[in-house]
């Protein structure tokens, strides 16, 4: 006699299927965020070995010219003086026709570093945002950089030795927050040199009277009226701040915004934010940008 077992077939009810449904929803809520902060993350290591390069190169740069930082930009032969406020465009290659502007960006700091560095693409960070040409593409070669990083402008031609503190100063930043310029090469600060018969070097602020007492002449002044912003992009490049590369070669990670008037002058670079694009940089009062000047001694 042969005898055979009934199998029992079930199904999900609705409501168990709902259950399992709602569950992978919260999961997947929980889950996304730590995904998006994972790919940032690694972005960021991204970014910070772009820059450790850039300053190695700037270094290398340092050391096979008299110990002299390189240039933000050069002299222009279209106005007959210096470029300060003029964006440098980069590569050279790129600047078709050749013009004034291509003249004095043979000096910017990432085509004079281009030697050591071999390589244009280190300048971009992955997690920035492509803005454009920003003021109108007068060339039309092929291939320009897509620049994230900026450079301390007050640190053009200056002596290796005068550097105060430079564990602490800024080399390079991603200045221009989360915009990242097609084409171009911008200074963060840039040094005001509005006089085409003197050179163009920083000159420290007289403070003897109590207050801020600007030098006379070129590399006097690069407060204000010297960056160029953030075209309306976040200062956050990367979770809730930036990297930036000190004059000693070492490249940390340092905190912007959080407030409207940012972190405070002793660590952030701006200043009256709205959410987290600022109205305006830390200054001395009246020459130059806080964070960026090469003869402060900090503790």
């Amino acid at each position: 006699m042969t005898f055979s077992r009934k199998r029992n077939l079930s199904a999900f009810t609705l409501i168990e299927l709902l259950v399992v449904i709602a569950i992978i929803a919260i999961l997947a809520a929980i889950l996304f965020p730590v995904f998006a902060q994972a790919r940032e993350k690694a972005r960021q290591t991204s970014c910070l070995s772009n820059q450790k390069q850039l300053s190695l190169a700037v270094l290398q740069y340092v050391q096979d010219y008299d110990e002299l930082y390189p240039m933000a930009f050069g002299w222009d032969t279209g106005i007959g003086g210096w470029g300060w406020n003029y964006r440098m465009p980069v590569p050279l290659s790129w600047a078709v026709p050749a013009n004034a502007r291509s003249n004095a960006s043979q000096e910017n700091w990432i085509n004079s570093t281009a030697p050591y560095t071999k390589n244009f693409q280190i300048v971009t960070c992955p997690s920035g945002t492509n803005v454009g040409y920003e003021g109108g593409n007068v060339y039309t070669g092929s291939n320009p950089a897509l620049v994230s990083m900026t450079y301390n402008g007050l640190l053009m031609s200056y002596p290796l030795a005068g550097v105060a503190t430079p564990s602490n100063l800024p080399m390079l930043s991603e200045g221009t927050g989360k915009a990242s310029i097609n084409g171009y090469s911008l200074a963060f600060p840039a040094l005001i040199c509005a006089n085409p018969n003197q050179p163009c070097v920083f000159q420290p602020a007289n403070y003897s009277s109590g207050s801020a007492i600007c030098a006379s002449g070129n590399g006097g002044n690069g407060a204000q009226s010297a960056w160029f912003g953030t075209f309306g992009q976040a200062t956050s490049v990367h979770t809730g701040g930036q990297n930036v590369a000190l004059t000693d070669g070492h490249v940390k990670f340092r905190r912007v915004a959080g407030s409207a008037y940012g972190t405070g002058p002793s660590v952030d670079f701006w200043t009256g934010y709205t959410a987290d694009v600022p109205g305006g940089a830390w200054w001395d009062g009246a020459c130059h940008l806080w964070l960026f000047r090469p003869d402060i001694q900090w503790n």
